[in-house]
Order: structure tokens, then sequence, then C-alpha cells
């Protein structure tokens, strides 16, 4: 479930920049997530002092963050992003996440920290389960520090059984039930929205979520984005563009959830 990631200012966010890598423009058909996958920050984040996971008061500048298609071999980072970031009973499972990172990790986002091990989130949870970024970089790792997490589905709004996912999927052949991933669904249903609490008031909520809302919007794939969200965060999503569509039926985590919904704006000819 989406967490709270309000940022202390707009001018003290994080701030991401097209790098070269993301300038390919001949992304096509199934291909088109590929387009912008990378996007690096390479200032860093201009924060300023802050404590670190160390609990020392160190600038937050050598972050250098950039967002990236999440794949299954991030799964043991999500998963620790997960669990230190909700409650247990609003967690998402291991298996959820292989399911979703197989069956549709297009939809799913990561924002990166590449760092080295005396840097700023060498102590994070996630750290253990990093990768160095490239083989010219064996002394670095990019590590987990954000992320959005998705389905696509045919209703308007989540639901318990999109939240789901069959017990089979692994020996399916087709996808096409009611629970879990529907490709042929309109609606991006986001589960997760998660930032390392090391990093809350940071704005990196907000930096994951509107790099996801433009891909998503850039893609063509859907016509909305739908969440589930306690009232305590019904303005910050509201701020993002979303409408609060009234209480969801919705049950999973002790239910009490409002459904939140953006409306995917159409790409204008030329765009």
């Amino acid at each position: 479930m989406p967490r709270d990631l309000v940022g202390r200012d707009p001018k003290d966010e994080a701030q991401l920049t097209a790098s070269p890598e993301s300038q390919n423009s001949g992304a096509t058909g199934q291909d088109w997530y590929n387009d912008f996958t990378i996007d690096r920050g390479d200032e860093g984040f201009g924060f300023g002092p802050s404590r670190n996971a160390k609990g020392d008061d160190k600038p937050l500048s050598d972050l250098h963050p950039y967002v990236q298609t999440l794949s299954l071999s991030d799964v043991d980072s999500c998963v620790a992003l997960e669990n230190a970031t909700f409650p247990e009973h609003e967690r998402c499972s291991r298996e959820k996440f292989i399911y979703r990172l197989t069956t549709c990790p297009e939809l799913s986002l990561g924002l990166f920290s590449t760092t080295t091990p005396d840097g700023p989130t060498a102590a994070l949870p996630t750290y253990a389960h990093s990768r160095p970024p490239d083989s010219a970089s064996p002394t670095k790792k990019s590590t987990l520090v954000a992320q959005v997490i998705a389905t696509k589905c045919a209703s308007t709004t989540v639901t318990d059984e999109s939240m789901e996912y069959p017990s089979d999927w692994r020996d399916r052949v087709s996808l096409s039930e009611r629970q879990g991933h529907q490709e042929h669904g309109r609606t991006i249903a986001i589960h997760s929205l998660a930032a390392l609490p090391e990093f809350k008031g940071r704005g990196l909520g907000k930096i994951v979520m509107r790099s996801y809302m433009q891909r998503m919007e850039s893609s063509g794939i859907a016509d909305r984005i739908v969440l589930l969200a306690h009232d305590h965060l019904i303005d910050y999503y509201v701020a993002l563009g979303f409408r609060n569509t009234g209480k969801s039926e919705v049950q999973f985590g002790g239910g009490e959830w409002v459904n939140m919904s953006y409306t995917i704006t159409e790409p204008q000819p030329g765009s």
C-alpha cells in the first residue's frame, strides 16, 4: 500500500535529469517501457545535511538518484524495502513480488542510488541485495531506495481480486482470470509506493511517482492509475493529480481504505 512519503518543501526535493542512456527514442511495441529507462541526477540530491542510515549528520548530495524499470532480479531488494516500510499486515509477500515482477515487470519502477561501500546507503536494509551498476564499476552498488509496484486490472478501482494472484500462476499459459494481473485491462493498479524510512520527508515518493505517472501516460497502455490510501494521505495524492473517488471495499490489511484515481491524458499528436 502507498506510504506516507510527503516531502518537506518542493525546493528540497531531489530532481532527476535525463541521461544519455534515456535518449533512446526507438522503442516500439512491447518495448515501450525501455524508453527513458534510466534518468540520472548527475548533481545528486540537493538536500543539505541530514541524518543518514548510520545516524550521522551527513549531506545526501552524493546519492545520485536514477529511476529504472524493476525486474525479477530486484525481488530481494523489493522485499527488503517493503519490510522496512510497511507494518506486517500491509506488506506484499515475496511470492506476490515474484508474480508481479515476472508477469508485468514493465509496470513497476525503482528509484536507485549508486554508491560505494562507505557511501550513505551502505547501511540501508536494501544495500545487502544491491548489485554493481555495470561491469566497469565492480566496487559500486546500485541500491533501491524507493519503488512503485503495480499490475493492470479491468475494474476502475483497486479490488481484493486485483491484489491477489492465481495460486497456480506458474503453471498457467493464460493469465486471463479475475485474480491478479489482467493484461487486457485499462486500469493500472498500484499496490506499493514505498521509500526507505531513512529518507522520509525528502520527496523520494513524489520523485518516483511523478516519473512513473509520466511513463504510463507516454505508454498509452491505460486510461487511469488507481491506488488505495489512508485518510491522512488523501491530500498528498490530490497534490499529485489524483481524485478521491470514495471509500474502498477492499479488506486487505484491515480495510479502511480510500479509492484514489488519476485520469491519464491522451498523448497529443506528435508528442
